[in-house]
């Protein structure tokens, strides 16, 4: 999982409210990662995801995938790589991997899947135009 140029990485550390009693990165902690660096990643191309998938927004959160290899723990910094993994007229699927910032070892990876809400007269699911244009060129 080497960072691309349209494959950007983030960097975050685990806090301790994430975590399980166990000590062990809690599954809302994987996505809440995920979430964010998706934000960050999309807000370089001058995409607020957040306000599109806010209550009257464009998109919404349709599902989530994560598969856990290694569990980060409390204070551990981790890198999460965001790439496009799918794209169609009604919506696009992020892909994250997450590694170890230290040594690079994969530690989990997952999908989040954001479909666009209805709109138009004619009450259709597509995404914006311009949204989907950017994403294209996300893809090269």
């Amino acid at each position: 999982m080497s960072p691309l140029p349209n494959n950007p990485t983030f960097q975050f550390r685990v806090r301790y409210a994430e975590c399980t009693a166990h000590g062990d990165l809690a599954m809302a902690g994987y996505i809440n990662f995920f979430s964010e660096a998706a934000a960050q990643a999309l807000s370089e191309h001058d995409v607020d995801i957040r306000m599109m998938t806010a209550r009257e927004g464009a998109l919404r959160e349709a599902g989530y995938d994560v598969e856990i290899q290694v569990s980060p723990t409390y204070d551990d910094e981790v890198a999460v790589e965001v790439r496009l993994h799918a794209l169609d007229d009604r919506g696009f699927t992020l892909g994250f991997g997450l590694r170890a910032a230290r040594g690079g070892k994969p530690l989990a990876r997952g999908t989040i899947r954001y479909d666009a809400r209805s709109s138009g007269p004619d009450g259709a699911c597509r995404l914006p135009l311009d949204l989907h244009g950017l994403l294209q060129e996300w893809l090269v």
